[in-house]
Parts: C-alpha cells; sequence; structure tokens
C-alpha cells in the first residue's frame, strides 16, 4: 500500500477518470473468484491515485496467491508482505489485502480515506489501546512481557464514540484531506504532539515521513491545531483507563480476558519450571536437532499415553515423576529405532 512497494517495474499515478475505467475492469475480475471485495473508501475530490487497494475475503478461498495474480493479471513484478500482495497491471500498481471473513469490515473502515485509521489510532494509543485492522484492541503486557491481544470491539459506532469521534459523520464521507484533518481535530482527545514525528517510535516515524498526507496533516496542524486546545493530556500509567474501557465495552469482559492471559502465561512458566530443554540437553545430552525431535516425540508420546493430555500431565505430575516418564520414553524410542 501506499504505491511504492514495486521496485524492478514501472508504474504511474493515474488520474482519476482512467482510475475508475481500470479498477471497474480489476473488480469485476476480482470478483470472479473472491466472495466479497472492496476498495476502501477515499475522498471525493482525490484527483490521482498512485495504486489501487483492493480489501479480499479468504472465505472459502484455499488456492495460491500469487499463482492466481500471475495467471490472472500476468504482472511484471509481485511483492509480497504480510497479507498483501503488491503487483503492476498496465502501469498501475495494486495492492490485494487477504483478510479473514471476520476482518473485513474492521480492514475496510481502518483502510478507508487515507491516513485516516492512523491518525485515530494515535488517539487510542494515547489510552494504551490500539485501533488498526481488526477494530479496537488491547494488549496485555505481564512484567514486561506482551503477553497476548484482546479484541475489544469492531462496533464503530461505539469505537468512535469512545475515541470522541462520530462514525455517523465518518459514514457521510470526506470532499478533501483537510476535512479528514478537521474530523480527527474534533476529538476532545486529540493531541497534536502525539502525531509529530519526533514523538513516534523509529517505525513508526520512518514510515509516516514517507507518506506525503501524513506530511501535509503536519503541515496542517501547524497552521490550525498547535495549541492547547488541541492538546489532552493522557495519562502516563495507561492502567487507569482499563475500568473506563470496560464500563464502555462490557461485552469485551476485558478484566476477565485480562486474567484469562495472565493465566494461560503462568501456567506456561510453571510447566517449564518443571520440564524444559535446557535441562533436558543437561541431563541427557540431548541437543540440536536430536533435543528438538526429543521434545516433540516427548509431547506426542504422553498424549497416546495413560495421561491422555500434555499440559495435565506436566500440571498435575512431579518434576520427578515427568522425567521419570521421559527417560521411559527415551528407552522405548531407543528400543524402536
Amino acid at each position: 500500500m501506499g504505491g511504492n512497494a514495486l521496485k524492478l517495474v514501472v508504474t504511474r499515478r493515474y488520474e482519476r477518470t482512467e482510475f475508475e475505467v481500470i479498477t471497474n475492469e480489476l473488480t469485476s475480475t476480482l470478483k470472479q473468484t473472491f466472495k466479497r471485495v472492496e476498495m476502501p473508501l477515499f475522498y471525493r475530490k482525490k484527483e490521482s491515485f498512485g495504486d489501487a487497494d483492493y480489501i479480499l475475503s479468504m472465505e472459502g478461498y484455499n488456492s495460491n496467491m500469487r499463482e492466481y495474480i500471475t495467471e490472472t493479471f500476468k504482472p511484471n513484478e509481485i511483492f509480497h508482505n504480510g497479507n498483501c500482495y503488491s503487483f503492476d497491471y498496465k502501469e498501475l500498481q495494486v495492492d490485494l489485502i487477504t483478510v479473514a471473513p471476520e476482518h473485513f469490515d474492521s480492514n475496510y473502515n481502518y483502510l478507508s480515506y487515507n491516513d485516516l485509521g492512523n491518525y485515530i489510532g494515535k488517539i487510542a494509543h494515547g489510552f494504551g489501546f490500539k485501533y488498526g485492522q481488526e477494530g479496537l484492541m488491547y494488549d496485555h503486557y505481564y512484567k514486561g512481557s506482551n503477553i497476548g491481544r484482546i479484541i475489544v470491539s469492531k462496533d464503530y459506532d461505539k469505537i468512535y464514540a469512545f475515541l470522541g469521534l462520530s462514525y455517523n459523520r465518518w459514514k457521510q464521507g470526506f470532499d478533501t484531506l483537510e476535512e479528514i484533518f478537521e474530523f480527527v481535530a474534533t476529538s476532545k482527545y486529540f493531541n497534536w504532539e502525539y502525531l509529530q514525528l519526533e514523538n513516534n517510535n523509529r517505525v513508526n516515524r520512518e514510515r509516516d515521513v514517507k507518506r506525503k498526507s501524513y506530511m501535509s496533516f503536519l503541515e496542517w496542524i501547524e497552521a490550525n491545531a498547535k495549541d492547547d486546545n488541541h492538546r489532552y493530556q493522557y495519562e502516563k500509567d495507561k492502567s487507569v483507563y482499563l475500568d473506563a474501557v470496560g464500563d464502555f465495552f462490557p461485552e469485551a469482559g476485558i478484566e476477565l480476558e485480562i486474567r484469562r492471559l495472565e493465566y494461560e502465561h503462568c501456567k506456561s512458566l510453571y510447566i517449564k519450571a518443571k520440564f524444559n530443554g535446557g535441562e533436558v540437553m543437561r541431563k541427557y545430552g540431548l541437543q540440536g536437532k536430536e533435543l528438538g525431535d526429543a521434545m516433540t516425540g516427548f509431547k506426542q508420546y504422553v498424549y497416546d499415553g495413560i495421561f491422555g493430555d500434555y499440559e495435565e500431565c506436566m500440571l498435575q505430575q512431579t518434576k520427578e515423576t515427568i522425567y521419570k516418564l521421559f527417560e521411559t520414553y527415551l528407552k522405548e524410542r531407543k528400543q524402536t529405532v
């Protein structure tokens, strides 16, 4: 996405009239294969386009995407990054964003209107949450480690209301980039400092500086919103917002999900303390592939044996019993080789 993914072929910007012709052609072709196909929305007075983005639902599709693109569009170059396939078609960069059906609408919302999703994400980040292609999310950290992600909501009326924005206004669409900028700044939680390049991490900074619309937003802020009225002060300790989020999105059960993540994490640590590859290596001299095969084989051995469930075995049995069982497994494996 962004029109700069392809390096080996020449692509160009398309004027609006010719862009509509080629995207009608692309849309018709894609709909012959995929159940849901949508282009993210763009502001109405946009005059030229550096690429054509498409969101594709992978529901019922089990074939190879690269082969499909090659056979259908015969491009000179294909670039694959994550769930996005970029290729050239008649000198236009086309980006196919492949998503699970349950994330189709959230991708559509996030990717519409240039970098609007990115700007809204800055507001969510102020509360310690993420707003992205799967909706509003919370990454839970336990003793400094990210132990899991919770999907808080995909209800955009509620998400926007929580972040101080109007989803009804979003649905009306925007004529210009400036209207998009003005919309973001209407949030009472907007903080112009959060969008400054120097206040973002290196990955976001390097990405955003290359995006013309993002740099235009910074220019707009400089002229229109660089003041205290557009600088909401977030708490440094983001955990203070958890209760508010739990009250606003009770259906997410965020406190319960947090405890579940912590429980699963601590359970995993407990199992590793009882039985782990490092100790197996020291006790039995196994290394490399032999060690990996033994650990994997032992797990299957437990599943197939009297215990039936590896995790329950590790939790319920003593450390001594586990290692005796492992030694029995090693002896039986040696006899079958």
